[in-house]
C-alpha cells in the first residue's frame, strides 16, 4: 500500500484522480493533503477522511506517513518535485512538469542522484491503449512514414463540468492572491522566453506547456523528434497556434485552439504512410470512461479496408496510475520519466522563441 500525499486540490485532484484512487484501495491511500484553500482541504478531510492537512506544501513532503506526493497544482512543479526526491519521496508530477528548460534540468540533476526513487510525469494520452497500439502497429510496419497531422482543439471542460460535476472551488481565497500567483507565473515565463514578451506569446506558452503537451509528448514517442521547426505562428489572442515540423522525409503539422465560443473537443494524431492511414481519437477526460478509438485506414489490391481498434473504455488515468504503482513496486523506469519530459520543455521554449523571431 503506497501513501499518497497530494499538493494541490482542484480540478485534476477532484475529477481526474480521485476517482481512480478510491477504487485503487489496494494500491493506494491518501495520507496527507496540501492547498492554499482551506475550504478544499476541509472538504478532502472529510470526503476521504485524509489524516493531514497541510498549508504549506512543504510540511506535506515532510510527513512521515507519505510515501509519494503527486504534485496536481498549476504553475511549475520543479521545486516541489525536486524536495520530494530530497526527502525520500516517489514523485508524480502533472503536467506541466516544468515551465522554464532551466527548471526542467536541475530537476532532472535531483532525480539522477536518487535512482532508486520513482518521478513520473503525467502524460495521461500516452497510457491509453488504442495510443499504445497504434505505436505497435506502426514500429511493426517497415512502411516509410509520409505526412503526420495532430491537432487540440478543446474548450468542453467547464460546460461538462457545470453539467455533470459538483466540483468544489477555493472560493475562500482572496482575489488579489490569485492576482498575485498569475502575475508571479507570467512574469516568470517572460523571463524563461528572454524578457519583454507579449501577453499573447506568454499565453502561447503556458497553452502549449499546460495542454498541447499531452498530443505533441504523444507524437514524439511515436515518431521521435522533429529535426527542425519550420513555421510557429501565433494568433493575436495567443490562444491558438499553428506549427510545422520537419523529419526526414515528411512534414508533421499541429494545430491547437482554446478561444472557441463552442462546446468542442478534438484531440487526435493521424499518420500517413502511403497507402495506410492511422488515426487516433481521444475523447474528453471531464466525462469518464469516454472511448479512444484507433481507425486503419489502407488500400489492399485495389480495395479499400478500414479496421477499428475500439472504442476503447479504460481510463487513462487509472492506466497511468497503475504504472506509477508499478514502477514503484518493481523499481523500473516509468516510460514517462522526468528525463523524457525534459525534451518536451525545450521543444516549447523553441517553438515559441522561434514564434517570436519570425514576428520581428
Amino acid at each position: 500500500m503506497i501513501r499518497l500525499g497530494l499538493i494541490g486540490l482542484g480540478q485534476a485532484a477532484q475529477l481526474l484522480h480521485m476517482p481512480n484512487i478510491e477504487h485503487m484501495d489496494d494500491m493506494y491511500k491518501v495520507t496527507a493533503v496540501s492547498d492554499v484553500s482551506h475550504r478544499l482541504m476541509d472538504f478532502f478531510q472529510e470526503r476521504y477522511g485524509v489524516s493531514h492537512c497541510f498549508a504549506d506544501a512543504m510540511d506535506l513532503i515532510r510527513c512521515p506517513e507519505v510515501d509519494a506526493v503527486m504534485i496536481l497544482c498549476a504553475g511549475d512543479h520543479a521545486d516541489y518535485a525536486i524536495a520530494a526526491l530530497e526527502a525520500g519521496k516517489h514523485v508524480f508530477i502533472e503536467k506541466p512538469m516544468s515551465m522554464s528548460y532551466e527548471n526542467a534540468l536541475r530537476l532532472k540533476e535531483v532525480k539522477d542522484r536518487h535512482p532508486d526513487q520513482t518521478a513520473m510525469v503525467g502524460y495521461c494520452r500516452r497510457y491509453n491503449h488504442c495510443f499504445l497500439k497504434m505505436k505497435e502497429l506502426l514500429r511493426n510496419d517497415p512502411r516509410s512514414i509520409s505526412y503526420v497531422r495532430a491537432r487540440t482543439i478543446v474548450l468542453e471542460g467547464p460546460w461538462y463540468l457545470q453539467n455533470s460535476h459538483q466540483e468544489k472551488k477555493a472560493i475562500d481565497l482572496d482575489p488579489k492572491v490569485k492576482e498575485k500567483m498569475n502575475a508571479a507565473m507570467f512574469r516568470d515565463i517572460d523571463r524563461t522566453l528572454g524578457g519583454n514578451t507579449t501577453k499573447a506569446e506568454q499565453l502561447c506558452y503556458l497553452l502549449m506547456a499546460a495542454s498541447g503537451c499531452h498530443i505533441l509528448s504523444a507524437v514524439r514517442e511515436l515518431i521521435g523528434e522533429p529535426k527542425a521547426i519550420r513555421a510557429a505562428v501565433i494568433s493575436p489572442s495567443g490562444m491558438q497556434f499553428t506549427l510545422i515540423f520537419e523529419y526526414d522525409g515528411f512534414n508533421m503539422t499541429f494545430e491547437e485552439m482554446n478561444d472557441q465560443e463552442v462546446v468542442e473537443f478534438q484531440e487526435a494524431i493521424e499518420v500517413y504512410q502511403g497507402n495506410r492511414k492511422l488515426s487516433l481519437k481521444y475523447d474528453s477526460p471531464y466525462i469518464k470512461n469516454l472511448p479512444a478509438t484507433l481507425t486503419v485506414s489502407e488500400l489492399e489490391n485495389g480495395q479499400a479496408k478500414i479496421t477499428q481498434y475500439g472504442p476503447d473504455y479504460r481510463d487513462m488515468f487509472e492506466n497511468e496510475l497503475r504504472e506509477f504503482n508499478d514502477c514503484i513496486t518493481t523499481g523500473r523506469e516509468p516510460v514517462c520519466s522526468v528525463s523524457d519530459a525534459i525534451k518536451d520543455v525545450k521543444l516549447y521554449e523553441d517553438i515559441v522563441r522561434f514564434a517570436i523571431a519570425s514576428n520581428h
